[in-house]
């Protein structure tokens, strides 16, 4: 279980109308904990109004500078993030976890690679905290950004990406696509879609023997994409997504339908943090997780919808049955895990490890 820290906020600055990145003062006691890869994220803490609220966000800035940034985009309604669009200041506390997340990249300085990402909205934090990273750690590799925004006044880090244009030219390039503002050339108009996808493989980078891609936005984008790479004949595991966001209706039903499939009591023995601990679950707690936390044992969660895998756990015996998946690879399903906040149990007995 990763384990939640108190640390100081550095300052918060304003990106966009809309968002903001918050810097976190991490001690010298922790430096060595709060090491992250590009495209990592942290869970972050607070209660607000007596609420308990916890969400997950990508480091926007790279390892190799030395700082901890997010980026928080206001979602209506949202409880954290209208918090931190609005009351939020330099010097508050937050709780915030150690690093987590397999959407990463790893550089070498003496590997000469291109990479290319597709990037949605607020899609951008973790990628852009990639492609400071490639900048400054691979100096013979290059980076094409495709990045979709409503406008530009809503475009996160746009003062920064041009920064890093006019710094390494040659290297890195970037292209926005506006769904609400006109741009001078018609085919960035509008989302990105398969399609446009396609054309880029065929004209810009389709023969450049592209290490990875990096996709993070919408759903719909991020299948439209990668359907259109694997089609173009890119190996599937060069293609590395990430979603952020869930819809919650559809993450309710997805528990409602779980719950209705699996038994309707269970014995499920939990490991967390070395130790073993039986909890009863019943079909009205709807989740394994649900389960998990009513029994008062501190297990990680975050979004609970099926996206960011901080409930992630591997089923030692028994069976379960997932429902919604946006979180955990192929590779991952094999192996025997599952996101506990989609799961039910499908045998009177279930054991699940939280420390794999």
């Amino acid at each position: 279980m990763s384990t939640l820290h108190s640390v100081t906020v550095a300052n918060v600055n304003r990106e966009t109308p809309d968002c903001v990145s918050i810097e976190f003062d991490i001690p010298e006691n922790l430096q060595k904990e709060f090491s992250f890869q590009a495209g990592q994220h942290v869970i972050v803490r607070k209660e607000i109004n007596g609420e308990d609220v916890r969400r997950t966000y990508s480091f926007c800035s790279a390892p190799s500078e030395g700082k901890h940034r997010i980026a928080v985009r206001h979602v209506e309604n949202g409880v954290f993030s209208s918090f931190a669009n609005q009351d939020l200041k330099a010097g508050d506390p937050l709780e915030i976890s150690s690093p987590l997340g397999d959407f990463t990249l790893a550089t070498k300085t003496d590997q000469s690679s291109t990479y290319v990402a597709f990037a949605v909205g607020s899609g951008i934090t973790p990628i852009i905290s990639m492609i400071k990273q490639v900048m400054q750690n691979e100096p013979n590799s290059q980076f094409f950004l495709y990045y979709g925004n409503r406008d530009s006044e809503h475009t996160i880090f746009a003062e920064e990406i041009a920064q890093l244009k006019n710094k390494y030219m040659g290297r890195f390039s970037y292209q926005y696509f506006m769904t609400r503002q006109a741009v001078d050339i018609p085919f960035f108009n509008g989302r990105i879609t398969g399609d446009k996808a396609a054309t880029l493989h065929k004209q810009v980078f389709g023969d450049m023997d592209v290490a990875a891609y990096y996709l993070c936005g919408p759903l719909a984008m991020i299948d439209d994409v990668r359907a259109t790479l694997l089609e173009a004949g890119e190996p599937e595991e060069h293609i590395h997504s990430e979603l952020f966001f869930a819809n919650p209706e559809d993450a309710v039903n997805s528990q409602k339908k779980n719950a209705s499939e699996g038994l309707a009591k269970s014995k499920v023995k939990v490991i967390s943090d070395g130790r073993e601990i039986e909890v009863d679950y019943r079909d009205e707690h709807g989740s394994i997780l649900e389960a998990t936390l009513k029994s008062g044992i501190d297990v990680s969660f975050a979004c609970k919808g099926g996206v960011c895998a901080t409930c992630r756990a591997k089923v030692i015996e028994g069976e379960v049955n997932m429902g919604l998946n946006y979180g955990l690879e192929p590779e991952e399903i094999e192996e025997g895990f599952v996101l506990t906040c989609q799961s039910v149990p499908l045998t009177k007995s279930v054991t699940i490890s939280f420390d794999e």
